[in-house]
């Protein structure tokens, strides 16, 4: 996916996270496996591909970034629209693995608003181990990928 279409997805899904859309009784509009496909996997390849920023306009990708996987997780907590996915999110362990990449998103905003590289670099460190592990538990043909 490209940039552009990827900031258009975050930009909604921010749009609809500070309209105050999603919470705990909220009703997801799409699946899990979407979710992860159209805003998770292109906000976590960026943070994990961080180059050389410069300028706040390179930094605001990632902060972008950060927010749509901080934005992604709160979806995340409620499950979705998939078959499995209400059965995962009431899973304790599906939680403790959303409460991690909120975390972890935490971590990479904080570097990108800070502008530190080395910080942005454990950012994605932190990001991966809970990515690959819910990915072995919840859906295992995915993991690696």
């Amino acid at each position: 996916m490209n940039r552009v279409k990827w900031a258009a997805t975050t930009g909604a899904l921010v749009a609809v996270v500070a309209l105050g859309q999603v919470n705990d009784t909220a009703t997801p509009t799409m699946s899990v496996n979407d979710l992860m496909i159209t805003v998770v996997a292109p906000a976590t390849d960026t943070i994990w591909g961080i180059d050389d920023p410069q300028t706040d306009k390179d930094w605001q990708v990632y902060i972008d970034a950060a927010d749509a996987v901080i934005d992604a997780s709160r979806t995340l907590r409620i499950g979705g629209t998939g078959p499995n996915d209400p059965v995962w999110a009431s899973d304790p362990a599906w939680q403790a693995f959303v409460d991690a990449l909120a975390e972890a998103g935490q971590v990479a905003r904080k570097a990108a608003t800070e502008r530190n590289v080395e910080l942005m670099y454990t950012a994605g460190e932190v990001i991966y181990p809970p990515c690959e592990e819910c990915h072995l538990q919840f859906h295992p043909g995915v993991a690696g990928q």
